[in-house]
């Protein structure tokens, strides 16, 4: 459960559910249901007014948890990148790995040099933010997330800010370090198709409960109904 407003917005109520191992989950639903707020509870950018949030059975919030370590397993990739603009691409990539995971300079530029290869950015160390496309500076970003070595990758709108095309290259990237890295990947999205067409289960959520969960070949037009059609007649004049 997560409240703003002193309770009187209820972003999440009773959500339930389990990632495992190798998923590509993508969480669908209008604006406003909780999609964002649910990733960003995670990864305790936003603290959960109650529940549990169980990693390998140990619940994050008791207290008990290395929560460096958590972090070091969960990354997070932004819509709007989030690089840092006086660095570049290298830097990017070098500075966190230094500071939060206390790994060596050339142990991080290792690192760093292996994901951006992955990612199709090891030609742009050199480069500044500004010099990027948006598709190079989210796949600078999907690197960084990536040299945690995560067990489990969010993704808050990572192609919001993209041309169609471009955003499909990057759900690709996605479905690709799945496949190869068995990274579990928590996504979210405004666009349907995009979301079945990469993932392997589909959350619907709709006034912060969990309407939806299932294969996304099995999701019928009443399933989304469920999801959008009281939002959409909310909406109406």
């Amino acid at each position: 459960v997560k409240e703003f407003d002193g309770g009187a917005v209820k972003a999440l109520n009773d959500c339930n559910l389990s990632i495992n191992r190798g998923e590509v989950v993508a969480i669908i639903g209008p604006s406003g249901s909780g999609k964002s707020t649910l990733l960003r509870c995670i990864n305790l950018l936003e603290t959960p007014d109650e529940g549990q949030i169980l990693y390998h059975g140990e619940d994050i919030l008791s207290g008990a948890v290395n929560m460096p370590r958590y972090h070091a397993k969960v990354g997070m990739v932004f819509q709007q990148f989030n690089l840092f603009g006086n660095m570049d691409v290298l830097n990017n990539c070098v500075t966190g790995q230094m500071k939060v995971l206390h790994r060596t300079r050339e142990e991080s530029v290792e690192n760093a040099m292996k994901y951006l290869e992955k990612v199709g950015m090891s030609a742009y160390i050199n480069a500044k933010p500004r010099q990027l496309s948006g598709g190079q500076k989210q796949r600078v970003a999907i690197a960084r997330a990536l040299m945690r070595r995560p067990a489990l990758l969010l993704a808050d709108e990572p192609v919001a800010s993209l041309d169609p095309v471009t955003g499909r290259q990057i759900l690709a990237l996605l479905q690709d370090i799945q496949r190869t890295d068995g990274v579990a990947i928590l996504m979210n999205s405004h666009n349907l198709d995009q979301s079945r067409a990469v993932s392997t289960r589909l959350l619907g959520l709709h006034a912060g409960r969990i309407v939806l969960d299932g294969a996304p070949a099995a999701v019928t037009d009443a399933d989304l109904t469920r999801i959008y059609g009281d939002a959409e007649s909310e909406a109406a004049p």
